[in-house]
């Protein structure tokens, strides 16, 4: 005797399942497509959407042909179902074809999206530059109006003041002996020298400032600064020591200025020393910076005066401008250069001028050779 199972719990496993898959498929679509709703920039999303709509309409059809099947088959209608599977077998490998699509043209789209991408970088950045670029003119405007007006107002005064300068010089030779007039004269000639340095200064400025940035190598700026350093300390009594260079790098500014702005850095240093004392000067390699350090063992700046040392007209010396170290870093900073100074009083000043090193240095060798 032939024992058979029971044909109704397949069906209805096979149905409920059929049934889940297809609740399942528009659910999967409906979180698919919240996702794009959220960000619809996102490529990926649409990617999923896409391949969530083609198992879906896989699951669907096989879903729905399972149900079909299991209706005609138990309800004698057998034949009509082998008449339409193969139809329904087709549906299906053609949604796997179309899976097999949308996978490929994803990694098409995606390719060509991150090149969008990094071309909209370049672009945003290339816009950064170009509004760097302006807002530097526009600053480059307004001193050039500041220049002009200063030159003018330097070249209308230098004049009378040095006639002035004259004739009180003139007037205490002649007033020597008349203790009251002779003080107040020295006090002329002492303002009208002090006016003459702050033209001078303002005449100095407007002269050196950066004209032809070029790629400069660090030995030959520290050799150009070193025949300097030695002729303006000759004349103080004061030696210079200056370190080899351990590592040849190379910078991209320009160089009259570089030399005019560190060279005040010097005259600074050789001001503060004693006769019989030396002054050192060092660039090192710091990362992507070049460090030039000018160090004296003078009496060093007090404190309380380290924060105003770059503003023009201070000075701790007498008789002075106050135009030297402002200058410097006025010129110093036009090169893309930082500057600091470091003092300990009784001990001596140390300063520091730091420039960005540049990028392409290898095409810079390379130039060198081919010349």
């Amino acid at each position: 005797m032939n024992q058979y199972l029971p044909e109704f719990p397949v069906v209805l496993v096979d149905f409920l399942g059929s049934s889940s898959m297809i609740l399942l498929s528009f659910l999967a679509i409906g979180y698919a497509y919240r996702l794009l709703r959220e960000e619809p920039r996102q490529l990926l999303w649409s990617y999923l959407l896409m391949f969530t709509l083609a198992l879906a309409a896989f699951s669907v059809g096989r879903g729905v042909g399972h149900i079909v099947r299991n209706v005609l088959v138990n309800t004698g209608h057998r034949e009509l179902w082998l008449s339409i599977s193969p139809y329904s077998g087709a549906l299906n490998t053609i949604t796997f074809v179309i899976i097999a699509a949308i996978t490929f043209y994803y990694h098409f789209v995606e390719k060509a999206f991150l090149l969008l991408r990094q071309a909209n970088s370049k672009l945003v950045g290339a816009f950064a530059e170009i509004r760097r670029n302006r807002d530097r003119i526009i600053l480059l405007e307004r001193y050039a109006v500041c220049d002009r007006m200063a030159a003018k107002l330097a070249h209308e005064t230098r004049n009378p003041i040095f006639t002035i300068a004259n004739f009180a010089k003139l007037l205490l030779r002649k007033l020597e002996n008349d203790e009251a007039s002779a003080a107040h004269l020295r006090i002329i000639v002492e303002e009208s020298q002090k006016l003459e340095g702050l033209i001078d200064g303002i005449m100095k400025v407007r002269h050196d400032l950066p004209q032809l940035m070029k790629r400069v190598s660090g030995r030959e700026v520290l050799s150009e600064l070193e025949g300097i350093s030695i002729k303006k300390a000759e004349a103080s009594g004061v030696g210079v020591r200056v370190a080899r260079l351990e590592e040849e790098f190379w910078l991209f500014l320009d160089i009259r200025s570089l030399l005019s702005g560190l060279t005040e850095l010097i005259v600074n240093a050789i001001e503060a020393s004693s006769e019989g004392d030396t002054i050192d000067i060092s660039v090192l390699r710091e990362d992507n910076m070049a460090v030039f350090r000018v160090s004296d063992r003078g009496k060093g700046i007090p404190q309380k005066s380290l924060p105003r040392i770059f503003e023009p007209g201070f000075s701790t010396k007498q008789f002075s401008a106050g135009l030297g170290l402002a200058y410097a870093k006025q010129i110093l900073e036009a090169n893309h250069g930082v500057v600091k100074i470091e003092s300990v009083p009784g001990e001596g000043t140390l300063a520091i001028a730091a420039f960005p090193l540049d990028t392409d240095e290898a095409e810079h060798a390379y130039g060198a050779q081919e010349s």
